[in-house]
């Protein structure tokens, strides 16, 4: 009788952590999973965000194969007692480390580090002490950072720069992760996902961050602006916006870019697809996969996609260079200091993912990456607004 595999992991209340844990599920593994804070209040929390990714009440037949574990990546042992790590040894496949701080903000470049970096390392000495199971990465495709060109999956040279802390705490851990492999010989996979993005079946996302964290800021500038004129105030006629033919939201909006670049979004049920065959057919000692769309969207598509899913006209994306001879008004600063951190990947080409390693494995199957389509776009949109952007998840 084949054994069932354990997974030891972290960051399964996160967004692709979530999703890759109910995967695991359903593929009748049994779980053990680190989670942060007082047990009482932490498996309230893991449960409300897991059970959510089940119909109905589906997630009970699953809580046997479930195991919390109170701890923390940043602590040393992950902050697991000895007695409690003596339990894990020998019993342990794979660990899947998922958790991770996504904050492009320098002001938390130490917190970043010391999640993404020293977290990392952690649970690298904790896998060691487990009797060497496979050790599973969530990276990034944008350790890439501002590398022009083809970007190879086994190609790991250091960009010239990052567009954010963020992408430089991932290079470095993966340095972390590379170097143990090559000290002590636990075998490793690197999947560096790109932009994720919503369920493309139902646009479910519980992370708001990003991609995300863009289209919100328009929303809100709209949202703004339709309740001033329902208001009759003078916000919306200062910024020339107006409602037009059909119910349409004018907004004269330059917005800094460059429209035939391309942002590589993936929906989440695809990168978990992807994992999930990696995961079960590749016996690699080390091996990287790049997690990509090969048909990205141009920001000049995703302009005109939002728009028309946020019932809005008037924004356009135009070169860096427009505002040199033509400033910026007050409301195109006022929405692109709103977007600071998100402006280098609107601004700055971005290199082309291979994703051979990838293909390879995935060659026979039908998982294919979903193409960003308009209703695809109105369908990740309409889940942020009917969850008021996470508060009623």
């Amino acid at each position: 009788m084949k054994k069932t595999k354990t997974i030891f992991m972290t960051g399964a209340t996160g967004f692709l952590g979530s999703n890759l844990a109910v995967r695991f599920l359903r593929r009748n593994y049994k779980l053990k999973l680190l989670i942060r804070g007082k047990m009482d209040v932490a498996s309230k929390r893991f449960e409300h965000i897991i059970s959510a990714l089940f119909p109905g009440n589906e997630f009970k037949k699953f809580h046997k194969n479930i195991e919390l574990i109170t701890g923390d990546i940043i602590k040393e042992n992950l902050g697991i007692p000895s007695a409690d790590i003596d339990k894990l040894v020998g019993n342990v496949d794979d660990v899947f480390h998922c958790a991770a701080l996504v904050s492009f903000d320098e002001k938390r470049k130490r917190e970043t580090e010391s999640q993404n970096i020293d977290g990392t390392r952690n649970v690298l000495e904790l896998a060691k002490k487990l009797r060497r199971p496979s050790f599973h990465y969530l990276s990034t495709a944008y350790v890439a950072g501002n590398r022009k060109g083809i970007v190879y999956e086994d190609n790991f040279n250091r960009p010239q720069a990052f567009n954010n802390i963020y992408e430089d705490s991932k290079f470095k851990a993966e340095s972390v992760v590379k170097g143990f492999n090559n000290k002590y010989g636990i075998r490793t996979i690197i999947y560096r996902p790109a932009i994720v993005v919503g369920d493309d079946s139902t646009g479910r996302t519980s992370n708001f961050f990003g991609f995300y964290g863009l289209i919100k800021s328009l929303y809100l500038l709209a949202d703004m602006f339709k309740k001033d004129i329902k208001a009759k105030g003078q916000r919306a006629k200062s910024a020339g916006a107006y409602y037009s033919r059909g119910n349409i939201l004018h907004i004269p909006l330059r917005v800094a870019g460059i429209a035939n670049k391309t942002l590589n979004l993936v929906p989440v049920n695809y990168i978990v697809d992807v994992i999930d065959r990696i995961h079960r057919k590749d016996n690699a000692l080390i091996k990287t996969y790049h997690i990509t769309n090969p048909n990205p969207p141009t920001i000049g598509l995703i302009q005109q996609l939002v728009c028309k899913a946020l019932g809005i006209s008037g924004v356009k994306v135009v070169s860096p260079n427009e505002f040199l001879d033509n400033p910026m008004n007050a409301w195109e600063k006022f929405f692109a200091e709103g977007i600071r951190v998100y402006r280098p990947y609107l601004e700055k080409e971005e290199p082309i993912f291979s994703s051979k390693n990838t293909q390879e494995v995935l060659n026979g199957t039908f998982i294919k990456c979903p193409y960003i389509t308009a209703r695809l776009m109105s369908r990740l949109i309409s889940f942020c607004i009917d969850s008021r952007w996470g508060q009623k998840l």
